[in-house]
C-alpha cells in the first residue's frame, strides 16, 4: 500500500474516465489525459486535484455527472526514477514486461468530481500544488475560467501481482505518511 502511494504522489498525468454527453447522441464512456497533483511536493495527501475549465468536454459532462475514475499503471513513472526502469513494465521479450503485465502495478481510483471553493484553503494548496508541478498551468489563458477540482474517493482498486485485483481501505490508504524523495522533490 505505501508503494502504490508513493507511486501516485511520482506520476504526473492519468487518465480520468467519465461519461460524455453530446446534444443529440447517447452517453458513452469518455477518457481524457489529465494533468493532477495529489499534494504539494512537499506534502503527498493521495487525494488526486485537477485543473480544468467549463470549455473542455470532461469539465463539461462533470457537470452533469460527476462519477469519474482515473486509473495509474506504474509504467508511468519509469522516467521519473531517476532513470530507473521497472522490469515488470519494461516492453521486452525476455522480462516479459508491459504496462499491461499484473507485476506492473495500475491503480484505479473512482469516486465523485467536486470543484474546490476559490475561498477555501483546500483550493489555496491544490491550485499552487498544481502550478509547483506543472508550472505552465499558471500561463494558461484567465479567460477560461479557471476551476481546481478534486476525487472523493469511493473506490481504490489496485492489481499488482497475478491473481486478481484487490480493494484497498480508503482511512488506511489515506493514513500513510510518505516522505519526499529527491526525484519527486526535483519535479
Amino acid at each position: 500500500l505505501t508503494t502504490i502511494s508513493t507511486r501516485l504522489e511520482m506520476v504526473d498525468e492519468v487518465l480520468e474516465a467519465g461519461t460524455h454527453h453530446s446534444e443529440g447522441a447517447k452517453p458513452v464512456p469518455f477518457g481524457n489525459v489529465y494533468s493532477f497533483v495529489d499534494g504539494t511536493c512537499q506534502n503527498s495527501t493521495g487525494i488526486p486535484y485537477f485543473y480544468g475549465s467549463e470549455l473542455d468536454a470532461s469539465f463539461t459532462d462533470i457537470m452533469s455527472n460527476n462519477a469519474v475514475s482515473l486509473t495509474l499503471s506504474e509504467a508511468e513513472i519509469a522516467t521519473l526514477c531517476d532513470g530507473e526502469t521497472i522490469s515488470a513494465c519494461h516492453i521486452a521479450p525476455s522480462t516479459f514486461g508491459d504496462p499491461e503485465n499484473p507485476p506492473c502495478s495500475r491503480l484505479t481510483i473512482s469516486g465523485t468530481f467536486e470543484i474546490l471553493d476559490e475561498q477555501s484553503a483546500e483550493f489555496d494548496m491544490a491550485r499552487n500544488a498544481l502550478f509547483q508541478r506543472h508550472p505552465s498551468m499558471s500561463q494558461w489563458p484567465a479567460d477560461h475560467n479557471w476551476l481546481v477540482g478534486k476525487i472523493n474517493l469511493q473506490n481504490l482498486w489496485l492489481i499488482d501481482y497475478y491473481g486478481g485485483a484487490a480493494i484497498l481501505d480508503i482511512d488506511e490508504y489515506l493514513g500513510i505518511q510518505l516522505q519526499a524523495t529527491p526525484s519527486v522533490v526535483a519535479n
